[in-house]
């Protein structure tokens, strides 16, 4: 027969604090849990898209709301096996430890860092890359198992990427132009990938911005090319096996593989597979 107990309030403070919805399995009420967990899981979601304050203000409503039931606990009510800080604080780590799973391994969320992708991609907007079936994998800093193995199918012409240049520690996103073996030379007038240039329609040109609409691997998507731009000879290049070749939208303003070189497969992190876009970031 489960014995007589009353929650410490100190201790409700600090689990509604840390562990917010989980400390009303603390104090007794899972119905309080089941109906805290998914709000909570909403405001994260809004803080991450708005950018606000509303998961540290969650924060203070959650132990404030934890506090009023601890006071007004029967001291009498048999105490349950989940309403232990143990419980508590086993099932966060849990849930915490299954969200980074998911993104370690599945789906990430990103954050388009600059111009380069124009217009496609606009800074500020958010995005959702896809990691199964991709090579690179890594937590805190360590290369995880498999990070050595791709499934090359997954990478296609005229998709977009999320990737580690050569030589760099930070994400990239660009769009995927040539694959190992390819043959790709970038002229004013257009992409040529192994003697076929890449057809292209004049869509606008404007306030020194030329955007068209070019097509790859069955993709339809839009470049940019400044009138400003300093005039530069035909570059070619020529891509290594176990490598692929990425180029920004933003044809005149991009830092990409005409930089930096080719990538190789174990670098690739995902594929953009959903476009958030902000209110004060639309997409084009």
């Amino acid at each position: 027969m489960p014995s007589p107990w009353k929650p410490r309030l100190w201790l409700t403070v600090l689990l509604g604090i840390v562990l917010q919805p989980f400390v009303f399995l603390y104090v007794n009420r899972p119905r309080l849990f089941w109906g805290y967990l998914p709000v909570t899981l909403v405001v994260a979601g809004i803080d991450w898209y708005f950018e606000l304050a509303l998961t540290l203000a969650f924060s203070l409503i959650c132990p404030l709301h934890a506090v009023l039931i601890a006071r007004r606990h029967d001291a009498s009510t048999p105490r349950r096996w989940f309403n232990r800080a143990s419980v508590a604080v086993g099932l966060y780590l849990a849930v915490m430890f299954a969200i980074l799973g998911a993104r370690t391994f599945l789906y990430e969320p990103y954050q388009v860092p600059s111009a380069s992708m124009h217009p496609t991609l606009v800074e500020g907007n958010l995005f959702v890359a896809q990691k199964w079936g991709f090579a690179h994998r890594s937590l805190f800093g360590f290369t995880l198992p498999g990070s050595d193995r791709l499934d090359a199918a997954r990478l296609q012409r005229g998709k977009v990427y999320v990737f580690y240049p050569p030589d760099h520690d930070m994400l990239y996103v660009k769009r995927l132009i040539a694959l190992p073996g390819d043959v790709i030379a970038l002229t004013r007038d257009g992409v040529v990938i192994n003697g076929e240039r890449l057809p292209r329609e004049l869509l606008s040109d404007a306030n020194g911005v030329r955007i068209y609409r070019e097509q790859l691997g069955g993709q339809s998507y839009r470049v940019q090319q400044l009138d400003s731009a300093a005039q530069q000879s035909i570059q070619t290049f020529r891509v290594p096996e176990g490598h692929y070749f990425f180029l920004g939208d933003n044809r005149d303003n991009s830092n990409d593989s005409r930089y930096w070189g080719s990538v190789a497969a174990e670098r690739v992190v995902g594929q953009m597979v959903w476009l958030i876009s902000k209110p004060d970031h639309p997409a084009p």
